[in-house]
C-alpha cells in the first residue's frame, strides 16, 4: 500500500512539473552540458567591446539599484540581471534574462546568452542589444568535437571532407561498443582480456563497405576471442540509409551490459572483488538488413546461428578483498540456437552515455523453433522506453519503463533478472528472475545552482531522488506448454500491487552524472538495511 501511494504521488508531481515548466525548458535545455566558464570566456571575447573597463562579475540573480552607478562592465552568470540605476560599460548576462527598468541607463552594449532582454520605454541603452544562443559562440567543428550535441541542421553536414565516427555521427545507429581501439577487460571467467577494436565508420558521401570488429586474448581461458563483420550501405547514407551485412564471432558473452558497462564491471572485479556480469560462450554468425526510417528511427531484421556453452569461473584474485571469493558463474542451457531477430530502435538523446534530454525506445522480438533446426523453441518480446526531460539548466527528470515477456520455453540465458544496480537499487543483485518482467525507474535530478545562494556542498555536485518499481516472475502454468500454446501476453493478469517491489533513495552525482553515490531503501520491510552503492556510470 505504501509503495502504491508513493508511486501515485510521484506521478502526480511529475506531470505537474512537466506541464507547468514545459515552455521554460525549451529556452535552456539545448546547452545544458557545457561548462559555464567556457561559455563565459567565449562570450566575453565576442561581446565585451570595452575591455579596458573594469569588470564587475556576479552570479545568480543580480539587481543594480536606482541610486547605484557602476563604472565598468557587468557580467552575470547563471541568473537574471535587473538594472534600475546606471552602468557605464557593456552588459553580458549568461543563461539569464536582462530587465532594464524605468529611468535605467546603460552606456554600452547589452547581450543576453540563452535569455531575453526586456527594456522599459523610459530607459536608455546607447549600444547594441543582442539576444543569442550558446551554440552561436562556437564554430561548428568545435561544437561537434567538444560537446557532442545533436545538430538540427544535420542534413547539411558534409561527409566528403571529415570522416564521421559511426557511434557519434548518426543518431539512429545503436550504441557503440568501444570508446577506444584498445580493449582491456577483467572478470572472473576471462581473467585479463587484452584486445584491439575497429569500430564502424561512415566515410564520405559515396557508398562504402565498412569492416568492423575486435580481437583479443583471454589469459585465463587461454584462447582468442573475436568478432569480425562487414556492412554495405546503399542509397543515401545520411537520410534513409539501407544496410546489409554480416559478422561471425567467438565470444565470451554476457547479456548484462544494460546493467553495468564492461569497463565499470572490470574495475569492480579488479579492485573490490565484485563481478556483476554473468558469462557464457557464444560462437556463430549473423546476417542482417536494416533500414533507417528517419534520422531517429531504425528497423533491423537478422538471422542468427549460434552455439551456446556454459563457462566456469577461472580466477578468485582481486587487488583488494582479502579472502573474499567471486561467486560462481551460473550455467546456461547449452545447445544450438538458430533464431530470427527483429528490432525497431528510436534514439533522439543528445548523448549516448550521459543523456540529459531526448527519447530512447526499443521494441525487439526474437523467435527460435524446430522449423529453424534449433534446439530451442521460444518467442521473446522486449519493450523499453526512456525519457530525459530537462526543466531549465538545473532540473531534470529521467524515466524508464521496461517490460519483457516470452512464449514457449525460454532458455536460462534469455530469462529476465532484476534487482540491485540499475534496476531495483534497494534489493539484492539479480534477486528476482523469470520469463516475465516489469520495471519502472524515475529520477528527479537537481543542481544546487537553482537556489539563489550556495546550497550544501559544491556547485558541481547534483542531487538526485529516485523511485524504482518492478517485478520478475515465472509463469509456471505456462512454462510446461510447448511451441506456441503459451502466448506472450499471458501471465500478467494475476499481477497485483503487492507483487510489485518498490524502493526509493537519494544520490549525489558529479555534474556530468558519471560518478554517483546512492543510498536506497526497499519499502516491503523495515528490517533490511539500506543499500549504499558507488557507480561510475548512469543507471539508465
Amino acid at each position: 500500500m505504501f509503495c502504491k501511494k508513493v508511486f501515485i504521488s510521484f506521478i502526480v508531481m511529475l506531470l505537474s512539473i512537466m506541464f507547468s515548466t514545459s515552455g521554460f525548458a525549451q529556452d535552456f535545455d539545448e546547452d545544458f552540458s557545457i561548462p559555464s566558464n567556457k561559455i563565459e570566456k567565449q562570450a566575453y571575447e565576442k561581446y565585451i567591446l570595452n575591455k579596458e573597463n573594469k569588470d564587475y562579475r556576479y552570479t545568480k540573480n543580480t539587481v543594480i539599484d536606482e541610486d547605484t552607478t557602476i563604472d565598468g562592465n557587468v557580467i552575470v552568470t547563471d541568473g537574471d540581471l535587473t538594472v534600475k540605476g546606471e552602468i557605464d560599460g557593456d552588459v553580458l548576462v549568461i543563461l539569464g534574462n536582462i530587465y532594464i527598468k524605468t529611468d535605467a541607463v546603460i552606456n554600452g552594449c547589452v547581450t543576453s546568452i540563452n535569455g531575453r532582454i526586456y527594456q522599459n520605454e523610459k530607459s536608455a541603452v546607447s549600444g547594441n542589444q543582442i539576444e543569442t544562443k550558446v551554440k552561436n559562440l562556437f564554430s561548428r567543428h568545435e561544437w561537434d568535437r567538444d560537446f557532442d550535441v545533436h545538430d538540427e541542421d544535420f542534413k547539411s553536414w558534409d561527409y566528403k571532407y571529415i570522416p564521421k565516427d559511426y557511434r557519434r555521427s548518426y543518431s539512429t545507429l545503436p550504441l557503440g561498443k568501444w570508446d577506444d581501439p584498445f580493449l582491456i577487460r577483467y572478470n572472473r571467467v576471462q581473467g585479463l582480456f587484452l584486445g584491439m577494436a575497429i569500430p564502424k565508420k561512415i566515410r564520405g558521401k559515396y557508398n562504402y563497405f565498412s569492416p568492423h570488429g575486435f580481437g583479443g586474448y583471454s589469459f585465463e581461458e587461454k584462447c582468442w576471442r573475436y568478432e569480425l563483420g562487414v556492412d554495405r550501405w546503399l542509397f543515401n547514407q545520411k537520410d534513409f540509409r539501407f544496410e546489409i551485412g554480416g559478422k561471425f564471432y567467438d565470444l565470451t558473452d554476457t547479456k548484462d551490459n544494460w546493467l553495468i558497462t564492461p569497463t565499470e564491471n572490470s574495475l569492480a572485479a579488479f579492485f573490490i572483488h565484485e563481478d556483476f556480469q554473468d558469462f557464457y560462450r557464444r560462437n556463430g554468425y549473423e546476417l542482417h538488413i536494416s533500414q533507417n526510417l528517419s534520422i531517429f528511427l531504425k528497423s533491423t531484421l537478422a538471422y542468427r546461428n549460434d552455439k551456446y556453452e556454459s563457462v566456469e569461473k577461472n580466477i578468485d584474485w582481486a587487488l583488494f578483498g582479502g579472502d573474499k571469493k567471486f561467486a560462481g558463474n551460473p550455467a546456461i542451457d547449452d545447445g544450438y540456437m538458430r533464431s530470427i531477430y527483429g528490432e525497431l530502435y528510436l534514439d533522439t538523446r543528445n548523448n549516448k552515455d550521459l543523456p540529459v534530454r531526448g527519447w530512447y525506445g526499443k521494441i525487439s522480438v526474437e523467435t527460435s523453433n524446430s522449423k529453424l533446426n534449433s534446439d530451442f523453441s521460444f518467442n521473446q518480446y522486449i519493450f523499453e522506453l526512456r525519457r530525459y526531460q530537462t526543466f531549465g539548466r538545473y532540473e531534470r527528470i529521467d524515466m524508464r519503463f521496461k517490460a519483457g515477456s516470452s512464449a514457449g520455453n525460454l532458455p536460462l540465458q534469455k530469462t529476465y533478472k532484476i534487482g540491485g544496480i540499475s534496476t531495483l537499487r534497494g534489493f539484492d543483485y539479480k534477486e528476482f528472475s523469470g520469463n516475465r518482467m516489469l520495471l519502472a525507474n524515475f529520477e528527479y535530478n537537481i543542481s544546487p545552482k537553482i537556489f539563489t545562494s550556495n546550497f550544501l556542498f559544491f556547485d558541481g555536485i547534483r542531487y538526485v531522488t529516485f523511485l524504482d518499481l518492478g517485478a520478475a516472475w515465472f509463469t509456471n502454468n505456462l512454462a510446461d506448454k510447448n511451441e506456441w500454446t503459451a502466448k506472450g501476453h499471458e501471465g500478467f493478469s494475476h499481477l497485483k500491487w503487492n507483487d510489485i517491489k518498490c524502493d526509493f533513495g537519494v544520490a549525489l552525482t558529479s555534474s556530468s552524472g558519471r560518478c554517483r553515490l546512492s543510498i536506497a531503501k526497499r519499502t516491503d520491510t523495515g528490517m533490511d538495511p539500506i543499500v549504499i552503492t558507488f557507480r561510475l556510470s548512469k543507471p539508465f
